[in-house]
């Protein structure tokens, strides 16, 4: 109840966790957070869940369903997935990338409306209304721009004027970072070099098959 950005992430199971988070009452609360002008972001799923109604004939199988009802769009599902990545920009000229993998998408949406998101080849990307918004790309706030900028906006709608982003994080070097020190841990303590002879050959003859899920001894 005292988040000043709830975010609702991504699922592989849109309709079901919709459902999950009305039966715990979540619900309830993004909506009561969205009802007090408090910032709200929904990315792939989590936007799906964010529209008037789901009509899913792929995932759950249920049909159309309600959504939340905080943004003036549909989502439909198809067989076929959506697997790309894509590049935009955020107004004015902020550049963003990210990665949509997904078989939903808009089915209909008001065009009066501001998309989240202007596509490389000028089309929109989900949508912002008032402090909701919401996108199918993931990785987006990777982008340190458009991250900055979001994050600013949102400290300043949930009322947190003494909020300052971080102007010099990079995600590309806390990345870096992070692979570095997963790198010199597998040097420092896995026999790299048995690691190597089973990528290069495969597992030595003779071995025993244990499957998943036997129990020990």
């Amino acid at each position: 109840a005292a988040a000043d950005l709830v975010v609702l992430p991504g699922s592989k199971s849109t309709v079901a966790d919709l459902a999950w988070l009305r039966e715990t009452g979540l619900a309830d609360a993004v909506l009561a957070h969205a009802a007090a002008g408090k910032p709200l972001l929904g990315i792939c799923g989590g936007f799906q869940m964010l529209a008037r109604s789901i009509h899913d004939p792929v995932e759950s199988r249920l049909g159309t369903v309600p959504g939340l009802g905080l943004l003036p769009l549909e989502i439909g599902f198809e067989q076929r997935k959506t697997v790309r990545q894509s590049v935009g920009t955020v107004a004015p000229d902020l550049p963003v990338r990210g990665y949509e993998i997904h078989h939903g998408y808009v089915s209909s949406a008001d065009p009066t409306v501001a998309p989240l998101i202007t596509c490389a080849d000028g089309s929109g990307e989900g949508m912002v209304l008032g402090a909701v918004s919401g996108t199918h790309w993931h990785g987006a706030f990777e982008s340190d721009g458009f991250r900055r900028r979001f994050l600013t906006e949102a400290a300043r709608l949930a009322g947190r004027h003494g909020f300052r982003v971080a102007a010099d994080t990079s995600f590309a070097a806390v990345r870096e970072r992070s692979l570095d020190v997963l790198g010199d841990l597998v040097e420092e303590h896995l026999d790299t070099d048995a690691l190597w002879r089973l990528i290069e050959s495969g597992p030595p003859p003779g071995l025993p098959f244990i499957p998943p899920g036997a129990p020990p001894g």
